[in-house]
């Protein structure tokens, strides 16, 4: 062959060969280089409207779930309340699982009243599933007098339920729960006023850390709702200062914004994903 000739080309189906060869070697290295945190952003979305399996185990099926607590529970079965709104959103992610849920709150209950009914107003109610809302009154009652209607910054008023007592009432609703073959979980206090370094709010974080320390104690589920009430007012007042019961008319007792708060903040604790449940709109 002279020096001039030229090159006999690949066949059209071996270069091809090569070619398709070429790009998967370019991708296999651009795919390794990139960050792992970027990688979702590449994949196909998957639905969010199922939840994984842990809690498909809690939510599947007919499913029975009894909320027990104090006034805040038990006007939460209102329209715009925050069990009023949890069985409307289950009802309609899961329209299929038909999940009934059955309040118990009583007004004025802290943990001794409500360990001395659980037998009846939960346990009774063979629930597969209950969740225990408490602590607001254990703490308010020692700081204000509801009957002279006066205010003791000191928090020593009998009618409180002191930190172990109310560590050790929790407990025997968790434990005879268990026992009953029914899943728990704990539902932190919320806030007492809107004042959240006041004294009140000072102390309940010991008993918003007590019940954590029950929660995981016993192997149960713990959903703090005390924090985003204080980062939602915390945010506020620091731009708009301290002039307004921004979640609570009264402080203490959710309004619609308070309560949407907390039944958002417990289906994100019972692990539904947070695009389903923002853009959900119920009917009341």
């Amino acid at each position: 062959m002279s020096p001039n000739a030229l090159s006999p080309r690949p066949k059209p189906r071996l270069r091809q060969v090569l070619i398709r060869l070429a790009i998967a070697v370019i991708a296999a290295i651009i795919a390794f280089n990139i960050p792992h945190s970027l990688i979702p952003v590449f994949k196909e979305s998957v639905s969010e409207a199922t939840p994984p399996p842990e809690i498909q185990n809690v939510l599947a099926g007919k499913r029975k779930i009894v909320t027990v607590g104090d006034s805040i529970t038990e006007a939460g079965k209102y329209p715009g309340g925050y069990v009023w709104l949890l069985q409307r959103y289950l009802n309609a992610l899961y329209p299929d699982r038909q999940i009934e849920i059955v309040n118990a709150g009583i007004s004025g209950n802290k943990a001794t009243d409500m360990q001395a009914r659980f037998q009846k107003d939960a346990i009774d109610q063979k629930p597969d599933l209950v969740m225990i809302n408490v602590g607001v009154n254990d703490v308010w009652h020692a700081f204000f007098d509801f009957q002279n209607r006066q205010f003791y910054p000191q928090g020593k008023l009998p009618k409180g339920v002191p930190l172990a007592e109310y560590r050790e009432k929790i407990t025997q609703m968790v434990l005879a729960a268990k026992a009953a073959g029914i899943r728990v979980v704990l539902l932190s206090p919320t806030l007492i006023g809107e004042s959240i370094d006041g004294p009140e709010n000072r102390r309940l974080q010991q008993y918003v850390a007590a019940m954590r320390e029950i929660a995981l104690e016993n192997q149960c589920l713990f959903i703090d709702l005390n924090a985003p009430f204080r980062e939602v007012i915390g945010t506020y007042q620091k731009h708009a200062g301290k002039t307004l019961n921004l979640l609570a008319a009264d402080g203490v007792h959710p309004n619609p914004s308070g309560y949407r708060i907390m039944a958002f903040t417990i289906l994100r604790g019972l692990g539904v994903p947070a695009n389903d449940i923002e853009n959900l709109e119920v009917q009341k």
